[in-house]
Formats: C-alpha cells, sequence, structure tokens
C-alpha cells in the first residue's frame, strides 16, 4: 500500500539540487484564487549536502520568492522531502504585502473570444483574497510581485538553480527574470538573418558568438567589439527569452569550438521547439474558430 502523504502549512521542505547542494522551502498558504493550490516560500540560502537542518533557522533566511506549485506531486516524483515544521510562517506584514499577478491574451465578449494586449490586461491579487484586474503593475510594486501561475515541482527546482524559471510567459517582459549572482546561464537566440549565442554570468553577457552569411564572430568581456557587433550590455532579464531558447553548457560549447557538424545537433534541438511552438498555435487557432 502507498504510503498516505500528508502536508499541512508549516511544514519545511528541502530539495537537493543536482546532488550538489540543498535548498528549503515552507509550504505557508492555500489560494482559493488558484484552485487552492499550495503557496511555499522559497529560501535563498543553498546548504552543503551533509547539512543537518536547523528548522528555526531555515524559516529566518530570507526569501527568494513565493509560489504556488504542486506540492504531493513534487513529494511523489521525489523533487522535495519533508524535513520539519515551524509555526512560523514568516512575518504578516511581510505575507500581506506578497502580490500575485498573471496576465490574460483574451476575454470572452458576446460568447465569442476576442483577443487582447496581455501587457494591459493583468489580473492581481494577494492571499487575503483581495485583487482585481488592472492594466499595469506599477514599478514600486513590481520588487513584492510574483508569477501567478501554478507551477510543476520542475519550474520551482529551476529557481532554486537559477534564481528565474525557463517557462515561456509573456509576464517576464514585467516581471523580470533576476538570475542568481554567479549563476551561468546559456542562451541561443535566431532569426531569419543569423543566430546569436550568449553566456552570461548573472546578469552580465561574458561571452557572445555571431553567427551570419557563414562568418563568425566571437565577442568576449576582452574583446567586446568587432567591426559590426558589440557584446551586450542589456542585462540578462531584459530580454523575455522564451523557453526555447535556453540552452546547455555543452550546447553551447558546441557551437563555441566549432567543429564540422557540432552545431546540426543543436539546431535540430531548436528546430523541434518550433515545431512544437507551432502545433501550439495551430491548436489555439482551432480551438478560437
Amino acid at each position: 500500500m502507498a504510503k498516505r502523504i500528508v502536508t499541512r502549512i508549516g511544514n519545511v521542505f528541502c530539495a537537493e539540487i543536482d546532488g550538489e547542494y540543498k535548498c528549503f522551502f515552507q509550504y505557508i498558504s492555500n489560494d482559493l484564487n488558484q484552485l487552492n493550490s499550495s503557496v511555499v516560500r522559497v529560501f535563498r540560502s543553498r546548504y552543503p549536502m551533509d547539512y543537518k537542518p536547523v528548522i528555526d533557522d531555515i524559516v529566518k533566511d530570507s526569501v527568494l520568492l513565493y509560489a504556488h506549485t504542486m506540492l504531493r506531486v513534487g513529494i511523489e516524483q521525489g523533487d522535495w522531502y519533508k524535513v520539519g515544521t515551524s509555526k512560523y510562517i514568516g512575518e504578516k506584514k511581510d505575507i500581506d504585502s506578497v502580490i500575485f499577478a498573471n496576465t490574460r491574451e483574451f476575454e470572452y465578449i458576446n460568447w465569442e473570444i476576442i483577443d487582447v494586449d496581455p501587457l494591459k490586461n493583468w489580473s492581481v491579487w494577494n492571499l487575503a483574497g483581495e485583487g482585481g484586474m488592472v492594466s499595469y503593475i506599477p514599478e514600486g510594486s513590481r520588487s513584492r510581485t510574483y508569477p501567478g501561475s501554478v507551477y510543476p515541482p520542475y519550474y520551482v527546482l529551476d529557481w532554486m538553480k537559477y534564481g528565474y524559471t525557463r517557462t515561456t510567459e509573456i509576464i517576464f517582459t514585467v516581471l523580470k527574470r533576476q538570475p542568481l549572482p554567479g549563476i551561468h546561464s546559456y542562451i541561443c537566440a535566431y532569426n531569419s538573418e543569423d543566430t546569436t549565442y550568449y553566456h552570461f554570468i548573472g546578469d552580465e553577457a561574458v561571452a557572445q558568438l555571431v553567427i551570419k552569411d557563414g562568418h563568425r564572430i566571437k565577442l568576449t568581456v576582452d574583446q567586446p567589439n568587432s567591426a559590426c557587433f558589440n557584446l551586450r550590455k542589456a542585462k540578462f532579464g531584459d530580454t523575455n527569452w522564451k523557453q526555447r531558447n535556453f540552452i546547455s553548457k555543452e550546447e553551447f560549447d558546441k557551437a563555441w569550438d566549432f567543429k564540422a557538424g557540432s552545431l546540426k545537433e543543436v539546431f535540430c534541438q531548436h528546430l523541434n521547439g518550433l515545431d512544437m511552438l507551432r502545433s501550439k498555435y495551430k491548436f489555439r487557432k482551432l480551438w478560437k474558430k
């Protein structure tokens, strides 16, 4: 018989990231605005793999983010496990100040689906159940505003590992991704004219490869300029990267250290991603008819 899973508000969970370090989060609420899903606060600190949890210390750590997730699914999949419980779930003033937000791309008017500008149609709320529709997120509120979607466990693990999640969402145009300090991120951006690979450390680009008309231009911190291109100065979060843009270090290295045929695998991955994207788009168009 499968072991019964019991979770209670105040439970503290541990996630072991790539077998290298431990991260912790606490279950603090359920949100009726999101199908009564579990709300957690993810702590910022990382701990060595041999660390024995001291719950009183963990729950007083600074918070990296508040998020809705599938708590039970994460337990069943082995993404995290319970290590203790604390009645302290954060200062009330801090929790009350947290805002969740989602955008919408269409609305129903007279039984028709009408496209709307998602960046001008925001649903915002807090855990007290207060909220409504607004046309924008004020600059001064963005540091305490978090995406309101219900995220599968692997996206929560993303946040613990990188400081951001790699899912495709229009919301990150405004609530910009912020990598953790020292985190290495790798991006492949492409269009009909050129393909550009980026290596970021934290928010800053440290290496960039541009492939255009058969030419390969490498830019680094030591050599940031060429005749036609410059090393990216914009921060990582200033672009709302799509899920298909994120690549691994190995894929970046294959492109950077070019050998005959090595780029084919990288491009195939992105083409597969584009095919999936097209399929989803076609489905939505058919559904709207």
